[in-house]
């Protein structure tokens, strides 16, 4: 397949792929202006969204949701795509692994819960992985992420994160 525009919907799909065929489990998704068949990983604030009202403007304040969140071994990859790199996404994946990290496990327990996931590991037991997912010409290197560097639909390089095996 020759090169396609980079649209995020398309950097999406050729990263979701290339995860499935390398063996990994998508256990949630929110893919960009579309239907899903894998549910959404919701990560909430616990005050904002303390109560049960309906009142969901309020309780989608300091929300994050993950474009795809991806389970092999003893790993949990959160990986954001954009059809550029963009620091922004990687500040927001670096505070969801830090100071909202409790947010991430209880919403991770309650997806496990709610839709059966079989992952035998307890939540705290695993690694999470921040990955960036963009057109394959953009050029950054943080030692904590993995990235997806996507070319077309059927070309994807990973790297990144020394410390992550080789997909």
């Amino acid at each position: 397949m020759g090169q396609f525009d980079m649209r995020e919907d398309l950097i999406h799909l050729a990263v979701r792929r290339f995860l499935t065929h390398m063996g990994w489990q998508l256990i949630a998704g929110q893919f960009p202006g579309g239907s899903e068949e894998i549910p959404s990983l919701n990560v909430v604030d616990p005050i904002l969204a303390r109560d049960n009202s309906p009142d969901h403007r309020r309780h989608s304040m300091n929300k994050f949701v993950p474009d795809l969140v991806a389970y092999r071994g003893r790993l949990i990859l959160i990986i954001e795509m954009k059809p550029d790199y963009s620091l922004k996404d990687e500040r927001k994946l670096q505070e969801l692994l830090t100071s909202r990290r409790p947010d991430l496990i209880t919403a991770l327990k309650a997806l496990i819960a709610t839709h059966k996931l079989d992952i035998p590991i307890a939540v705290e037991e695993l690694s999470f992985i921040p990955c960036l997912g963009f057109e394959h010409a953009h050029y950054t290197h943080n030692p904590l992420f993995c990235y997806f560097r996507v070319k077309d639909l059927a070309s994807v390089t990973f790297d990144g994160n020394e410390a992550l095996p080789n997909l």
